[in-house]
């Protein structure tokens, strides 16, 4: 079998590198154009020491293995090792798809698929086939493989936890949001957001108007309520900012305790908000990602 080198290079860097840019889509990880060109290199040059005898060690599962982490590692440099799981995971599974579909072609249109070295090498593919597979594995990455990542994800993201106050303890289910960076300006403790209707029964009741309301900020009103139930040591008032909205005010309560994950956190502050934080009520709070560290 005739092997040209500038073909099998070309051929592998393309397939590499579209591999890893989809990687890169699906998991929403910043990677710049040239770290994956290098993975794609590297990945494609290990195509070319199959053909030199005596190393039969580079045919071994470890080594391709080997070689799937230091083109990650190329791509992505991952910082932690959940991030490295993630990007390896979503590379392999694109990878198989993506094989599957230029085998797929390849063996509709060509007879014979050569194996050397316990590998295939198909031989007159056309840039018709990488290109039409290529389309067909983004289609099924588009519709398929994010939609389940993305859901995976934020399942991966949902924790439990509870939260105590004044003898009462309420079970909930937050989101870790990496977004939610809020703390009590006063006292610096972290701040979980919780939407009212998880927490309305702990809430005494000359203080629910305030959120039933809709939250409107009335420091008049405030004061008069809070000190009538005792709640001045307590009471807090968050700014925020939002989407449509630069400058909000969400009115807090600090929790006796919080319990995330068996961990009991005292020095935390609750902000209520008035509405849905889920659309499907998945999750009733957005977790300070700072309480998870």
């Amino acid at each position: 079998m005739d092997i040209y080198v500038d073909v099998l290079l070309f051929e592998n860097i393309t397939m590499n590198y579209l591999i890893i840019w989809l990687t890169s889509k699906t998991i929403k990880a910043e990677a710049r154009k040239s770290k994956m060109v290098a993975a794609s290199v590297v990945g494609a040059f290990y195509a070319l020491f199959l053909f030199i005898p005596g190393y039969k060690v580079l045919y071994s599962m470890v080594m391709k293995v080997l070689l799937s982490f230091l083109m990650m590692v190329i791509a992505f440099t991952p910082s932690r090792v959940r991030e490295f799981v993630k990007q390896l995971s979503v590379f392999y599974l694109i990878s198989f798809v993506l094989g599957g579909a230029v085998f797929g072609l390849f063996y509709f249109t060509n007879n014979g698929l050569p194996l050397t070295n316990g590998i295939f090498f198909i031989r007159g593919v056309s840039p018709l086939i990488l290109l039409g597979a290529g389309v067909l594995t983004l289609i099924f990455v588009r519709l398929c493989v994010i939609p389940l990542y993305n859901l995976l994800d934020k399942k991966a993201l949902q924790i439990d936890f509870s939260i105590y106050f004044e003898g009462s303890k309420i079970n909930l289910t937050g989101l870790v949001d990496t977004g939610n960076t809020l703390y009590d300006p006063i006292t610096n403790y972290p701040v979980i957001v919780v939407q009212y209707s998880a927490i309305r029964d702990i809430i005494p009741g000359n203080i629910k108007n305030l959120f039933e309301n809709g939250c409107e900020i009335n420091l008049e009103d405030i004061y008069e309520r809070v000190k009538e139930a005792g709640w001045i040591s307590r009471l807090r008032l968050i700014p925020y900012s939002s989407l449509g909205r630069d400058k909000g005010m969400m009115l807090g309560f600090k929790a006796d305790k919080v319990v995330i994950k068996d961990r009991g956190f005292k020095e935390v502050i609750i902000a209520v908000y008035a509405k849905s934080l889920s659309k499907n009520q998945e999750y009733e709070a957005l977790l300070n990602p700072d309480l998870l560290r």
